[in-house]
């Protein structure tokens, strides 16, 4: 076991979860893991084979009774993973039973009374990190992959469940331990004239290792995007076609469309997704200056979702002119990123198209659909133009290991700096030093009680 993860999982308590989702189904999981793991379960399993002894990775079909084994609980299938070959790294029984959410818990109950403990949220693959069976990038990608909403999402997810992250992030950390140890030889027996390349060389060994890191932070802007999605909110001053568009580009008739201005009262949601990435639009109520309660409620919500916006979609009427309540939404969004389209294509055009330079523009019909397709692509190069020639097989998905890969970029940095100048290599160490901490933090070779808790809390019960 890790030993900063010893001092925090105990090795002698045995968990135990439901690890399907709660609700009625054809087959439920209760998951066990622990050093009791195995005796408990022989106390309420029995085989229906003559052979009632647990094999490893063997399914054995039996009866789940209460303690006393007077009252069958459910007919069920017991599966046994030995340490240290199991997903925890511990003794982990499955047992699978029908999903039916008061038996599952009958299981769970009897494990309890027999001294197993409820697992807390995202246990099992807290173990599992501890046991060395995956590091803290794997486990987060765990949650990742369960969470994936697109096949992008999940592909990427399976990546980093297999190392890619972790793969890359190791030799940068065992050049970096090489450096360190050629520093600290030179310092702890300088007398005996061991030979220590100067500071040049070092700076130059330092150079790939944060050029390394570097091209790893460039892909973090696509990964989040991948991973929490694109916000899109569509803005415009009441009937010049908002929802209408919302309707075209979510494929489904969620918005309510009018020729009464000011129909849309609040802001509607959809996600779909373009290449992988979730778009979550939002159709939002009209901007303008208005004495109506509800309507103004609308407006501000309006800007609300305006602010939370990575880009704003606004809309703007081109069979007639630009009026004040067009002007009113055009400064909202002035120091936004913004596309602004031009709908009612179909119709005589009489935009003044001089008052509209320096924005990126798209004509489109929302009644037609024509133009749609040019407005996909605009979105898509948007969403591209964070995407680097390594992102497609390594991403960086979550500001947690953002910020340490950060960390660790300016502490080369600073290091380097610092052996140009010529300071004295004990000052340089720290600033390696630091920058290999980072490094643990980020993989979990170093963890501590907050850093499990901001990365498991998040995982689901069971898992």
């Amino acid at each position: 076991m890790r030993e900063d993860l010893h001092k925090i999982i105990s090795g002698d308590e045995t968990v135990i979860a439901i690890s399907t989702p709660l609700g009625r189904s054809g087959v439920g999981v209760v998951r066990m893991s622990g050093r009791d793991a195995i005796g408990i379960a022989q106390r309420f399993f029995k085989s229906h084979s003559s052979n009632s002894h647990l094999e490893h990775r063997t399914a054995v079909i039996g009866t789940w009774t209460n303690e006393d084994a007077e009252q069958q609980v459910d007919e069920v299938v017991v599966t046994l993973f030995r340490a240290p070959q199991s997903y925890t790294g511990e003794d982990v029984v499955e047992i699978s039973g029908h999903g039916n959410p008061l038996i599952l818990a009958r299981i769970v109950e009897n494990a309890r009374t027999a001294g197993a403990r409820i697992a807390l949220p995202g246990e099992f693959t807290m173990r599992a990190v501890a046991h060395g069976k995956m590091d803290l990038i794997q486990a987060e990608a765990v949650r990742e992959f369960i969470e994936a909403q697109t096949e992008q999402q999940a592909k990427t997810a399976l990546r980093q469940m297999g190392g890619s992250v972790s793969n890359r992030i190791r030799p940068i950390k065992e050049k970096l331990l090489d450096i360190i140890a050629h520093l600290e030889a030179g310092i702890d027996f300088a007398e005996d004239d061991v030979d220590v390349p100067d500071n040049t060389a070092i700076v130059h060994m330092i150079h790939p290792l944060g050029e390394a890191l570097e091209n790893l932070e460039e892909t973090f802007g696509y990964g989040r995007l991948l991973v929490e999605g694109f916000r899109l909110a569509i803005l415009g001053k009441p009937n010049v076609g908002k929802s209408s568009l919302f309707n075209r580009l979510v494929a489904a008739e969620r918005a309510i469309v009018t020729d009464i201005p000011g129909t849309t009262r609040d802001v509607l949601t959809e996600t779909v997704s373009m290449d992988g990435i979730p778009l979550r639009f939002a159709d939002t109520a009209g901007v303008r200056d208005t004495s109506d309660q509800v309507e103004s409620i609308g407006v501000k919500r309006t800007l609300e979702t305006l602010s939370e916006a990575d880009l704003a979609l606004v809309v703007l009427d081109g069979s007639g002119a630009l009026d004040g309540d067009d002007r009113q939404v055009l400064a909202k969004v002035e120091h936004l990123p913004h596309l602004l389209l031009i709908n009612k294509s179909d119709l005589p055009q009489a935009i003044d198209q001089g008052l509209l330079n320096g924005s990126g523009k798209v004509h489109l019909s929302a009644k037609t659909g024509d133009g749609l397709d040019t407005l996909r692509e605009a979105i898509r190069a948007i969403l591209l133009d964070g995407k680097t020639d390594s992102t497609d097989d390594l991403v960086l998905t979550n500001s947690r290991q953002h910020e340490a890969i950060v960390k660790a970029i300016s502490n080369l940095r600073t290091a380097s700096d610092a052996l140009v100048r010529n300071v004295p290599h004990e000052m340089a160490l720290l600033d390696l030093y630091q920058g290999m901490a980072a490094l643990d933090e980020l993989t979990g070779d170093v963890v501590t009680d907050d850093i499990l808790d901001r990365i498991f809390s998040t995982f689901c019960i069971g898992k």
